[in-house]
């Protein structure tokens, strides 16, 4: 069956929460159906393994409809780092070569339990964003949707690099800060002109304008550039509708999504870090 004849199911799996929305229709998409899955904490497990649990009892409800999934998972499921360029290199093997010992630097032997993977090169020389997710994960979640049955598994995408494809064309050409929030986490990366010059995924609870403010400001410190850009791209379920805003030296404005039909970016803001993969 052709893509475009079957629903469109995007899931989002987070420590303490699992949202999904089933969309139909290809070329103006309508909300289905939706829900929230409130998760318990699971004692002595991996950090993914409550959500895990809760999508394979989710799956059920679907095992005879033929869709086609996509699933962001939260920063916290996730490691980046930038992978400057490095002469000599060729080819996708020697490049996840590079990652994995940019990784290992700071993780270790655990990298050979990660699932690496790069994003492009805007231009030769510029350095490439790289994420790391448990290879047990990425498995796990391929069993819950097998290739035989009629879900099929399209994509699985970090958060930030989720939010990043549905926003690009918002970031000016000199580039722009990029915060994904979460309970717990926020992720910020800055990218100037075409190139990622920075990453953190940081731990910690940051709400509002004033403490996503302090948070670049001290990322400042770690970004050898002469010239910074002033945008701020937030992407925070906690806080819909954010306003077009200037902050200091700053400009801020939310992130832009692709809502459905029937739902409202305030009244839905839970479900943004799913609709981030429409």
């Amino acid at each position: 069956m052709s893509p475009l004849l079957r629903d469109h199911l995007l899931i989002s799996l987070a420590p303490g929460e699992l949202s999904w929305v089933r969309l139909s229709g290809a070329l103006k998409p309508k909300a289905r159906d939706k829900c929230v899955v409130t998760i318990e904490n699971v004692h002595g497990a991996r950090s993914w393994d409550g959500a895990v649990s809760a999508l394979r009892e989710e799956a059920m409800k679907w095992h005879s409809d033929r869709l086609l999934v996509r699933i962001v998972l939260s920063n916290h499921f996730v490691r980046y780092t930038l992978v400057p360029h490095s002469q000599g290199i060729n080819g996708d093997k020697e490049e996840l070569a590079l990652a994995k010992f940019h990784f290992s630097k700071v993780h270790g032997e655990t990298v050979q339990d990660w699932d690496i993977r790069l994003s492009p090169a805007y231009y030769s020389g510029g350095a490439r964003l790289a994420c790391a997710i448990d290879i047990a994960l990425i498995e796990t979640l391929r069993q819950i949707f097998p290739r035989d049955r009629r879900q099929q598994l399209a994509s699985v995408q970090p958060l930030l690099m989720s939010a990043f494809n549905s926003s690009a064309s918002l970031v000016p050409e000199t580039g722009a800060w990029l915060l994904t929030v979460e309970h717990d986490r926020t992720c910020v990366a800055l990218l100037s002109g075409k190139t990622w010059r920075a990453v953190q995924n940081v731990k910690g609870q940051f709400l509002g304008s004033e403490a996503w403010v302090s948070l670049v400001e001290r990322e400042l410190w770690r970004v050898d550039l002469d010239t910074v850009p002033d945008t701020i791209l937030v992407l925070s379920p906690e806080t819909p509708s954010l306003p077009h805003q200037s902050n200091g030296a700053w400009k801020m404005s939310e992130m832009q999504l692709r809502w459905p039909v029937g739902m409202q970016p305030v009244r839905d803001s839970i479900y943004a870090t799913a609709i981030s993969a429409a």
